[in-house]
């Protein structure tokens, strides 16, 4: 058995014929893969596993399922939405991450949001939910850049935008347009920080995930940047989101143009 695809979806199974023939050299071992894509849903949970999980599940949701705020527009973190444009959960996690550091912009990748669902208006929100979206303990980091810098970064994140690639930037503090018509490397365009123009020279300060501080996601440019805010210094994202909107009672994120295709 083995890890097949994302989000549990499939198990792979691998099942290998071996044998030994003889050949002119003498023995040789030879082999056969045979590959099968086992879909979970519809396998039957062996009962004393399940029993686990619900135990476990339980106190999750006893530790977990405390409401902190609630939101007044829809939310959606469906994969399509987080790797293709400005999402409303993008703008609210990248606003939060910007709020804890004090830095001037954030920038985290879309595909750091997994829990692949949608929120209605009205929503109770809850640390539950938070670290569906935030699973994997990412810290957010404070780094310090150039303008220059921040328009390469951004350069990458929309670089993979017609295969749906993670790096899809959800911003905060900042505005920028792109046209995926473009070689990927000179397609954004109209950059603000602040609501003016970027100035490629002057340094700028940016909250983003350790991830992608170390390069991930083809951010290589942030691997270079001074940290101001290092990883065991840093805060949970999921912590600074919790913060966010129970510091706030009601979040209204909404999609303000802060990405905008332009093909």
């Amino acid at each position: 058995m083995f890890k097949a695809g994302s989000q549990g979806v499939f198990v792979g199974r691998l099942t290998l014929t071996i044998d030994t023939v003889e050949s002119s050299k003498g023995p040789r071992v030879v082999w056969t893969p045979d590959f099968a894509l086992i879909h979970t849903a519809a396998v039957a949970p062996d009962p004393e596993v399940q029993a686990k999980v619900d135990a476990y599940q339980a106190k999750l949701d006893a530790e977990l399922g405390q409401p902190i705020g609630t939101t007044t527009s829809d939310l959606d973190s469906r994969r399509a939405a987080v790797r293709g444009g400005e999402a409303t959960i993008g703008n609210l996690i990248a606003d939060a991450m910007r709020e804890a550091t004090g830095a001037d912009v954030a920038i985290t990748n879309g595909g750091g949001i997994r829990g692949d669902t949608t929120y209605p208006a009205g929503t109770t929100l809850t640390r539950k939910a938070i670290l569906s979206e935030l699973p994997f303990g990412n810290r957010t980091l404070k780094l310090e850049l150039t303008g220059a810098d921040i328009l390469a970064a951004l350069e990458n994140g929309v670089s993979g935008v017609a295969e749906g690639a993670g790096r899809y930037p959800q911003v905060s503090g900042l505005s920028f347009a792109y046209d995926a018509r473009k070689p990927a490397g000179s397609r954004v365009s109209d950059v603000t920080v602040a609501g003016r123009p970027l100035d490629p020279s002057a340094v700028y300060t940016l909250a983003t995930n350790d991830f992608m501080a170390r390069g991930g996601d083809g951010y290589t440019v942030f691997a270079k940047a001074k940290v101001l805010v290092d990883a065991r210094s840093a805060t949970l994202m999921a912590s600074q989101v919790m913060d966010h909107v129970a510091a706030k009672g009601t979040v209204s994120p909404a999609i303000e143009g802060r990405s905008r295709r332009l093909d």
